[in-house]
């Protein structure tokens, strides 16, 4: 049966579909609220910005050109950061900050790393070690298989470690030249939170590299942690999407990823 001329002109004349909106959500118990877009990733309280993606532009071009005199000969020199979001669970974002150019010097620079800020205090203010009992931290590093390929040649001192601290501090580089012994503010900071396995929360540690030979490189391990009870109510909510999401979900929540990127300039003639 033919389509009548009045459903197909109503088929060619429709409205095109609208774009998707924003994913807004408040955060339980606090007064902060985030809205996610595919360009963006935003927290206010009481409608001021405290934390963003795209607003970190400015920032970004300015730590490049501060200090580079308008004759300086600057056109080989070129810069990108980019934020990927990880994870959001209650106030604490957890995203990918890469970056890399060459800005002068003997060679280029390249890193690569997880950070986690609570967007109530700050950007250093997070740390994993007072979520988590640091003995759970501590017990879960030296169980991991990854981790005990770099034990060094005291074995005594990782298995008697007492702290994070000390466990790091008894593990070694290796060919992988991983940076364990800059890794306590990794443990704290560098983190991720994946997903919900029974009563405990996979948490994803990112550590950079130990060498500049290495440069660029970033080393994950995962850990398994038991949940304390102050923050099951949040991961709940993020594990199921109400309000946040975990990494594992990351791709099917269009989680954004914002890139900069800056090119240097011939000198201007006097």
């Amino acid at each position: 049966m033919l389509m009548s001329s009045v459903v197909m002109m109503a088929l060619l004349t429709a409205a095109p579909a609208p774009k998707s909106q924003p994913l807004t959500w408040k955060v339980t118990g606090s007064d902060v609220t985030f809205e996610m877009s595919s360009k963006d990733l935003r927290a206010t309280r009481d409608g001021k910005e405290v934390f963003g993606l795209q607003s970190r532009k400015k920032d970004f071009l300015a730590s490049l050109t501060e200090g580079v005199d308008a004759t300086q000969d600057t056109s080989d020199w070129e810069a990108s950061q980019s934020f990927t979001v990880l994870s959001v669970v209650g106030p604490w974002v957890s995203y990918e900050d890469s970056n890399g150019g060459y800005t002068g010097g003997a060679h280029p620079y390249a890193s690569r790393i997880y950070v986690t800020q609570d967007v109530t205090k700050g950007k250093d203010a997070f740390n994993l070690l007072d979520v988590f009992p640091e003995k759970d931290v501590l017990k879960a590093l030296k169980a991991d298989g990854y981790v005990r390929k770099f034990i060094g040649d005291d074995r005594k001192a990782f298995e008697n470690a007492k702290t994070v601290e000390g466990l790091l501090a008894s593990l070694q580089a290796g060919e992988d030249c991983v940076g364990f012994e800059y890794g306590l503010d990794n443990v704290k900071r560098s983190v991720a939170f994946h997903h919900v396995e029974g009563d405990k929360v996979a948490v994803r540690i990112s550590f950079g590299y130990a060498a500049e030979m290495c440069r660029g490189n970033m080393y994950v391990v995962g850990l398994l942690l038991p949940i304390p009870a102050a923050l099951k109510p949040a991961l709940e909510r993020a594990s199921t999407r109400q309000e946040g999401f975990l990494m594992k979900d990351a791709k099917a929540v269009k989680a954004p990823t914002v890139q900069f990127t800056w090119e240097g300039a011939k000198a201007k003639q006097p």
